[in-house]
């Protein structure tokens, strides 16, 4: 099989998986069915990012690790420092937690800044202005998730509202990710990449209306 009609069946096979996870989360019935799965729908777009990766793969593995390990960190000192982000917790519906929070959401990490570094390089062709903008997706994407999470029951914050210092820390930690990226790797568009990152940006916009 070649690369190109790899990518489309990977993307075909994840615009399926949002499409049905969509309305599976606004049915009441399959909300909580739904809900359960957001890891394991994590670990696949995982899986496909590295099926999909051009060679050689070691560098971008790599960072990929390092981002989603720079988050997970940094959710930890947020999370039991409220230095960061703001004071806020997980619950636990998000699988297997070290020190309160969920290990996926290391996974996550990674493929929001590297969705974001793709989408940014179709943008822009000036490095500085990719890592800017990638930056800003990031903090766009977390913007359209915190409501939907919240709701969701995947994590709270005190007194239920969502602090602009959170935005602030995102902004700044993502910006970090990606001047690492832009400095480090040897960018090679990824479709694959893209449409996930536009994938969880969209099916997240959704459901903010229900």
């Amino acid at each position: 099989m070649n690369s190109k009609k790899k990518e489309k069946l990977v993307i075909g096979f994840f615009g399926i998986i949002y499409l049905v996870g969509f309305f599976g989360s606004i049915i009441p019935a399959y909300r909580t069915l739904f809900l359960s799965l957001t890891p394991l729908i994590l670990i696949l777009s995982f899986c496909a990012i590295l099926f999909t990766l051009s060679r050689p793969i070691k560098p971008t593995l790599t960072f990929l690790l390092f981002s989603g390990l720079v988050g997970f960190i940094a959710e930890l000192i947020g999370v039991n420092t409220k230095l960061l982000f703001g004071n806020y917790h997980y619950e636990s519906n998000l699988g297997v937690k070290i020190a309160g929070v969920p290990v996926i959401i290391a996974i996550n990490w990674a493929i929001v800044t590297i969705g974001a570094a793709h989408c940014s390089a179709l943008l822009s062709a000036n490095k500085l202005a990719r890592m800017i903008i990638a930056a800003f997706l990031m903090l766009l994407f977390d913007f359209i998730l915190e409501p939907v999470a919240i709701k969701s029951g995947f994590w709270n914050w005190e007194g239920g509202l969502i602090p602009t210092y959170n935005y602030i820390c995102w902004f700044f930690i993502g910006l970090f990710l990606q001047i690492i990226y832009f400095s480090k790797i040897k960018h090679d568009s990824n479709k694959v990449i893209i449409a996930l990152f536009l994938l969880m940006t969209v099916f997240f916009i959704c459901l903010n209306f229900f």
